[in-house]
């Protein structure tokens, strides 16, 4: 099963990225950047959970030490740079090119599993693989949204002195918080 996601809807998962500092190198973040810019290149750009066996690809990580890494493959030409990467990028803007983000903060984020596709070569189905850690992540940011819109509704009533209000909203917000430790 093929999922089709819209250039706006990678524009925003990378524009998330990078607002949240997740990458340090200036070389990657000025990659993703150019990448943002170009909505040819980034109908190009399949973001998947691995680039095995893909002619065209990209990793970005962190490894345990914290260190960022970036691997670009064409075919069995590989380089660490990714200014060679960018010049590819640039002068070839017809062959799919498989991009794999290992960083931990992306993995326990909904706005991932939005955007995340099949690699064409690989047997796993994403759906099987990361429906529950999708559920998971999408019922964790319910959950966050609703605490948020609760706390903010809790100070209206205190700023507004209605302590009615102010007692229900509290007791809604408590038994949210209930469920999510119990």
């Amino acid at each position: 099963m093929e999922q089709m996601v819209s250039n706006v809807q990678k524009k925003t998962f990378l524009r998330w990225i990078l607002d949240r500092h997740l990458l340090t190198n200036r070389e990657i973040i000025w990659l993703l950047h150019y990448l943002m810019s170009n909505d040819q290149l980034l109908s190009l750009i399949h973001i998947v959970d691995d680039v095995t066996r893909v002619n065209r690809s990209i990793i970005i990580g962190n490894s345990a030490k914290g260190i960022q890494f970036f691997r670009y493959v064409k075919t069995t030409v590989e380089t660490d740079d990714p200014e060679k990467a960018f010049h590819d990028l640039r002068m070839n803007q017809i062959e799919d090119v498989y991009l794999q983000l290992s960083i931990e903060a992306v993995y326990r984020s909904p706005i991932f599993y939005s955007v995340l596709e099949e690699n064409p070569n690989s047997h796993e189905d994403i759906h099987e693989k990361y429906g529950q850690m999708a559920e998971h992540a999408t019922d964790e940011a319910e959950r966050t949204f609703m605490i948020n819109r609760l706390t903010r509704a809790i100070n209206n009533a205190l700023d507004e002195g209605d302590q009615q209000q102010f007692y229900t909203l509290t007791k809604r917000l408590n038994t949210i918080n209930k469920q999510m430790n119990g």
